[in-house]
């Protein structure tokens, strides 16, 4: 019986499926021992709690790995596969196993992950006296094995009526020789009774389909496996050594490194941070550093610990050192670190490498040193530089144990045969040579860059992917494993809107499930959301020990002080107050008043000075940006999220570079006035003498106040009392209050109006806030229960609280659509089976759009059309960075340092172009332009391009114009 046939049809070379069959047990041995059980020992032990075997919990694991990864190709032992490939078909018939003529349509209604989930239950049932559940349970990790797990109505009714497609008896003995041969060789026969009587967990089966995918994928790269030759029966494999020597040979040259093994000595706070982190002589642990180191110690685990303290308060370093701690009392081999934007994880990523290498030298010096795996993950990871030349100093898995399976080098060495006989399923079209290798690519998409990164163990990243991990799509299981593996910090958590926090909290249940450690970073988190994520991640540990669980309960809430700690675990929660060490200001909050912004400018910057003026909108900005530039002249620049990504790199360089920290020597200048949007909130560090703000959320306007006055230094006489102007606050009188139209639309009306009449207390009452005193107090005014607005703003706050909850249930049943679903109770008779019984896409661009709720729109490729003498030509925008105006070829890949410089003009699209039904057109009207030659480079495959004329460009009916002063831009007809 054969497995594999390379992609030429003629070859003449096969792999038996006994071979590979074998290939893949040992594989999964040697990942499950070496890659995988040092790291989540604690699972692993709960699973095998109670065994009667007389092996350890991770012995019979890494057994069952062993075995189930042998048997899961079984599929492939029946006439709906043999008969895709004729001469290999023929050579079945010549032994005894023919089938009559299938019909091609037909036999893809049984592809060979469903065939070997329904042999399996059915040999289990049969051989070994299984219960229902528990065979279903282990045949269905066979099942999933390509990805997705098959659904109830595969197993049953799809089966029924296609039940023929497995062939009569000679094909039933085959396999049952097959599989008592896999179940011999591992040594699995004596425990198979009692592992397919058994009550799996959820988690585990996941885990387990994880495991079983990564060693097929890796049993089946021919480089380390080879194919025989077509005369070949690989019988002398079968000599004692003979197939070990194989597998050493393959093994050998994925060059697995081992895990990370993080410790800890007990060092004091002290000690730790100025080991771990570059600080000036002298420094000192903060008390919140202190008390999450300690806290990490000691807190119960499984656990969640979150920490709240204002800006500047070292949040980022309690996080790692904590993390340490918790990865060294749990045996986790890494850290994925989660941030909100693109540019907060690019800046995320050097301090992440700092740590890293202080650690290694810390452990080199003990006489440890580890290998680490690094990865910064985010939709322009290849273009960071720091990342780039991490590459080349080897930090990260490349090349290693995941790093050539559908790497960046085209000519790598490469799974086959992984992904065509689905994709027929799938397509409902035959496939041929290209075909199926072209599945197999885009199966392996999934494992290259970015994706394939969250199995490596250190990992920065926007807080997407962690979210992907809380939504229903193909593949799930190899994110799992990776999360598995790590302890996860997630920054700036209160920044979140209501549908993202669906797909947070559902990821939280299942990291708890799963018995990873937490950290939340937060300077502004209300108690309500605090409440919600510990109690989303406590139901994962409940859910894991066995305990039933209503659907929706209602937590008691947790009161929180500012700044705090919050230590839970599945029995206890510690409320631990400390002193901030973050930023202490106090910040005079006054009104803008109508038509007032360009006299206040004009005044306060008569000595000179630097403001800061934060918009809702791109749009409102680049208004503002084009009134104020009339007036100021160069001294207005524009930063906001409509740049391309060469634009928006410069603007945030030139930003830290005037506008940065005084330890960073930045070159200030004399008058400044800078106009972005939410942007600036969080990314960058950087210091301003005056800050004018829309009305936003209090959260939102108490971190662009951590914009003002930020660090110690000099100021014009006019600006030496920090002060923030507020515009669009409505006025108490009137029982319509006006809100900003894009603010209201982007963060809707109930917030905005507790958001206004706490800021408006303010300026009415003591006319400054100061943190972090007030932060909690405000905070609380606008999330928390019984907040008050003035009495003619009651019937507006009525009509917006209806809408808001009539908007949240929206919301949230959209979220629902693709969010995972809690795992099974711990006891419960679990399984793969219709886990992901609807999926979302696999593409990145599509799966950050379902997790935001399409509040970041599609994202196109600028390039420049010239016509000339009725000829076309495609150039790279006049300042793209390394190749500006070059000339593209459009009949082949154009040279690395063109992609690159055409990556590097990737820019959003406004939401309003991409929104409901435009979006089709607009995707219509793309990709007329979609150049065939192109897709063979990873990072040109499946873009989009826009091609500008004398910078503008028509789309969906809107007309654009990009410039790198203003941006990407939607041009109003006069």
């Amino acid at each position: 019986m054969w497995a594999k046939s390379g992609y030429d049809p003629d070859s003449r070379v096969w792999l038996p499926l006994w071979l590979h069959l074998l290939d893949s047990a040992a594989v999964a041995d040697h990942l499950a021992r070496n890659w995988l059980a040092p790291t989540v020992q604690d699972l692993i032990d709960r699973e095998f709690a109670g065994s009667d075997s007389a092996l350890s919990p991770v012995d019979e694991f890494c057994l069952l790995a062993s075995w189930i990864a042998g048997v899961h190709d079984i599929g492939k032992c029946s006439p709906a596969f043999s008969d895709k490939v004729k001469h290999l078909d023929d050579r079945m018939r010549e032994v005894g196993l023919k089938h009559e003529t299938l019909d091609a349509n037909d036999r893809r209604n049984m592809p060979h992950g469903l065939a070997g989930h329904v042999v399996l239950q059915r040999w289990l049932r049969m051989e070994y006296a299984a219960n229902r559940s528990g065979s279903m349970a282990l045949a269905s990790v066979v099942g999933a094995h390509h990805g997705i797990p098959p659904t109830r109505a595969d197993v049953t009714t799809e089966y029924a009526l296609h039940a023929h497609l497995l062939g009569d008896e000679p094909w039933d003995g085959t396999r049952r020789e097959l599989l008592d041969f896999v179940t011999n060789i591992t040594g699995a026969a004596p425990l198979l009774g009692a592992w397919s009587r058994r009550k799996w967990s959820q988690p585990f089966l996941v885990e387990l389909s994880g495991l079983v995918i990564v060693a097929d994928w890796i049993a089946s790269t021919e480089d380390y496996f080879p194919l025989l030759p077509l005369d070949d029966d690989g019988t002398t494999l079968l000599a004692p050594g003979a197939h070990a020597a194989r597998v050493q040979r393959g093994l050998s040259l994925l060059e697995i490194p081992t895990p990370w093994h993080p410790r800890d000595t007990g060092t004091d706070a002290d000690s730790l941070l100025t080991q771990r982190f570059k600080l000036p002589d002298g420094a000192c642990a903060t008390d919140v550093q202190a008390h999450a180191l300690d806290a990490a110690r000691t807190m119960e685990l499984p656990g969640i610990l979150v920490v709240e303290d204002s800006t500047g308060g070292g949040k980022t370093e309690s996080a790692l050192m904590a993390a340490e701690v918790l990865a060294a009392r749990t045996g986790r081999s890494g850290i994925l670190f989660a941030l909100p934007t693109q540019a907060t994880t690019d800046a995320m990523f050097s301090r992440e490498l700092d740590w890293l290498d202080a650690v290694e030298q810390a452990y080199a010096d003990d006489g440890a040193p580890s290998d680490f795996a690094v990865q910064l993950i985010h939709g322009r990871a290849r273009l960071n530089e720091e990342a780039r030349e991490l590459r080349r100093r080897g930090y990260q898995l490349r090349d290693r144990l995941f790093g050539s399976l559908g790497g960046e080098q085209a000519d790598g060495p490469r799974p086959t045969g992984i992904g065509w006989d689905e994709e027929e399923a799938r397509s409902k079209k035959p496939l041929d040579a290209a075909g199926r290798r072209a599945a197999d690519v885009a199966i392996m998409a999934w494992f290259s860059g970015r994706k394939k990164s969250m199995l490596s163990d250190f990992v920065v990243t926007t807080v997407d992917h962690l979210l992907f991990g809380a939504m229903r799509s193909p593949h799930l299981a190899m994110r799992h494993l990776g999360l598995s593996r790590k302890v996860v910090v997630v920054d700036e958590v209160h920044s979140y809107s209501t549908y993202m926090n669906a797909y947070l909290d559902r990821a939280l249940t299942w990291l708890a499930a799963y018995g990873v450690p937490v950290v939340l970073l937060s300077a502004t988190l209300s108690e309500a959301r605090c409440t919600a994520m510990v109690d989303a991640y406590r139901r994962g540990l409940l859910l894991s020990s066995g305990q039933r669980l209503s659907e929706h309960s209602a937590p008691e809430t947790i009161n929180t002080p500012f700044p705090c700690l919050v230590a839970a675990g599945r029995e206890s929660t510690k409320i631990i107050p400390v002193t901030s060490a973050g930023r202490h200001s106090t910040v005079q909050i006054r009104q803008l008043g109508k038509d007032g912004l360009l006299p206040l400018l004009e005044d306060k910057l008569a000595d000179g000075g630097c403001a800061l003026i934060v918009r809702n909108t791109v749009g409102r900005a680049q208004e503002t940006y084009e009134a104020l530039r009339e007036h100021f002249g160069e001294d207005v620049t524009l930063n906001h999220g409509r740049f391309t990504i060469g634009d928006r790199l410069t603007k945030d360089a030139d930003l830290l570079h005037r506008f940065g920290p005084p330890r960073s020597h930045p070159e200030r200048p004399h008058r400044a006035i800078v106009v972005a949007t939410q942007v600036v909130e969080q990314s960058l560090d950087v210091d301003f003498d005056l800050l004018v703000t829309d009305l936003a959320p209090v959260d939102l306007v108490l971190q662009r106040m951590g914009r003002l006055h930020r660090h110690t230094r000099p100021r014009p006489p006019r600006l030496t009392t920090p002060t923030c102007y507020i515009d669009w606050l409505p006025t108490t009188g009137s029982s319509e209050p006006s809100l900003e139209p894009g603010a209201a639309t982007i963060y809707g009306g109930h917030d905005m109006l507790l958001s206004a009449a706490a800021l408006r207390g303010v300026v009415d009452g003591s006319g400054v806030v100061t943190v972090p005193d007030d932060v909690h107090g405000l905070i609380e005014a606008v999330y928390g229960d019984g907040a008050n607005v003035p009495p003619a703003w009651q019937d507006a706050l009525a009509q917006a609280r209806d809408a808001y909850a009539q908007e949240l249930e929206k919301k949230r049943n959209a979220a629902r659509a693709f969010l995972l679903e809690e795992p099974e109770r711990s006891g419960e008779s679990a399984s793969l089976i219709d886990w992901l019984h609807t999926t979302a896409s696999d593409s990145e661009e599509t799966g950050r759009a379902q997790v935001r709720d399409g509040e970041d729109s599609l994202e196109v490729i600028l390039l420049e059309l010239h016509r000339e003498g009725g000829q076309e030509e495609l150039r790279t925008l006049a300042h793209a960075p390394g190749a500006p105006g070059a000339l593209i070829p459009t009949d082949q890949v154009p040279g690395r340092d063109l992609v690159r410089a055409m990556v590097m003009s990737a820019v959003r699209l406004p939401a309003g172009i991409t929104r409901g039904d435009k979006m089709d057109q607009a995707i219509d009207e793309l990709e007329i332009r979609v150049v065939p030659a192109w897709q063979a480079d990873p990072q040109l495959r499946g873009q989009l391009f826009l091609l500008l004329e004398d910078g503008r460009a028509q789309l969906a009916g809107t007309t654009l114009e990009y410039s790198s002063t203003t941006g990407l831009k939607e041009v109003r007809d006069a």
